[in-house]
């Protein structure tokens, strides 16, 4: 059993990590959720549906990890804490989630792209290639499947026409996985696009053009 101290450390850190999202756009709004993991079988997550920047430590709902559906303290929590509880149960080296919706890796998750891991780095960071996980509506058995089945032996996944999640044995670590995808697939888009165009210099426009070229060309179909 956790002690006190302990559990209103970890709440604070949910709050602050959700700030944190916010402040670098790797979240929009009230969207994304975040565990750490209390114990062998109880974590904090971040409730359902609220804007980090008004969440108060003491807002966050602890879960049972083998029963997700019990839940205690706190206001009513996120509706993806099966997928948090499942990643948490099957890696007990993981004690740190984090589901969020960074603009550019979430292009790659809408468009069902795994992302290779092209250095030694990238393989340290993300455990492999991150690959995509079986698509399923939000809170549903499938999505929760789905994203443990990508996650096995990885640090990061991609959710099919969703976003994205990663972990880390603390929160720091989890929180430099979403960081680190993120950049990667900015970069990864460029290289792509540079390659696709024979272009000698990348910009955004570049790519909406070359995105615009190929949605009409599917339009006229």
């Amino acid at each position: 059993m956790w002690n006190k101290n302990t559990e209103l450390v970890l709440r604070q850190l949910v709050k602050d990590t959700g700030v944190t999202l916010l402040e670098e756009n790797l979240v929009q709004g009230t969207w994304g959720n975040i565990s750490v993991r209390l114990d062998d079988d109880h974590m904090l997550v971040s409730p359902t549906g609220l804007d980090y920047n008004h969440l108060e430590p003491e807002d966050m709902p602890i879960v049972q990890i083998s029963d997700p559906s019990v839940w205690y303290d706190g206001l009513k929590p996120t509706s993806e804490r099966k997928i948090h509880a499942a990643v948490l149960a099957s890696r007990p080296e993981i004690n740190a989630c984090i589901h969020s919706h960074p603009v550019f890796a979430t292009i790659m998750a809408s468009c069902r792209a795994p992302l290779p891991a092209y250095t030694q780095e990238l393989k340290d960071i993300f455990g492999g290639d991150v690959i995509v996980g079986a698509y399923g509506l939000p809170g549903t058995e499938k999505l929760k499947e789905g994203t443990v089945e990508a996650m096995q032996g990885r640090n990061a996944c991609f959710m099919a026409n969703h976003g994205v999640f990663c972990v880390g044995e603390t929160m720091q670590d989890a929180l430099n996985v979403l960081r680190t995808l993120e950049k990667t697939v900015y970069e990864y888009i460029q290289m792509q696009t540079l390659e696709k165009t024979g272009a000698k210099e990348y910009s955004d426009e570049l790519l909406f053009r070359v995105f615009t070229k190929k949605a009409n060309h599917f339009l006229k179909k």
